[in-house]
């Protein structure tokens, strides 16, 4: 969600501006400009995932897990697995919002439309709560399904595959 405010206002808010125009006149590719664009939505997802991340920790240490009957153990390799399992993830969903927020006319529609599509990484993890997902080797690849499964394997102390992580990470930098 960090990124999104940059996705909007860099497509669909210059749209509305009428600062795209000028902006594809100069002798810069198109692709550039879209990359430049994507780079700086990543930018900021990624500041978010791990400021997030850190709020969370920080968050988690001030709990008294074993007075309510949880036994949770953060480490650095948990920590570095969550980041590893995640960051991909930053650049497919700057990806996307850039690409959705393109179509709409104004930065409110965007914004609408990027409002509606962050409800759709949240059904992997409503789903997993209710059933035991698993681990199945086509789930790795899906964004948003991969990340969440490698998360629930990090976070409870079990070993996960290199080859988990890489086409879990691979498929998000490539969809990105």
């Amino acid at each position: 969600m960090t990124g999104m405010n940059i996705a909007v206002d860099a497509t669909a808010g210059e749209r509305e501006r009428n600062s795209l125009e000028p902006l594809l006149v100069n002798p810069v590719s198109r692709q550039t400009l879209v990359l430049g664009k994507w780079l700086g939505a990543v930018v900021f997802s990624c500041a978010g995932v791990a400021l997030t991340l850190a709020g969370l920790i920080f968050a988690m240490s001030r709990v008294s897990w074993q007075e309510l009957g949880i036994q949770l153990h953060m480490g650095a390799p948990e920590i570095i697995g969550v980041l590893v399992a995640t960051l991909p993830l930053a650049f497919f969903a700057s990806g996307l919002q850039v690409l959705v927020a393109s179509f709409a006319r104004s930065f409110k529609e965007a914004q609408t439309y990027i409002s509606l599509l962050i409800l759709l990484p949240m059904v992997p993890s409503i789903i997993s709560q209710l059933y035991s997902l698993g681990n199945e080797w086509w789930m790795a690849p899906i964004p948003a399904l991969g990340q969440q499964v490698l998360l629930t394997e990090v976070l409870s102390g079990e070993s996960v595959s290199l080859l988990s992580f890489l086409a879990s990470g691979a498929s998000s930098l490539v969809l990105g």
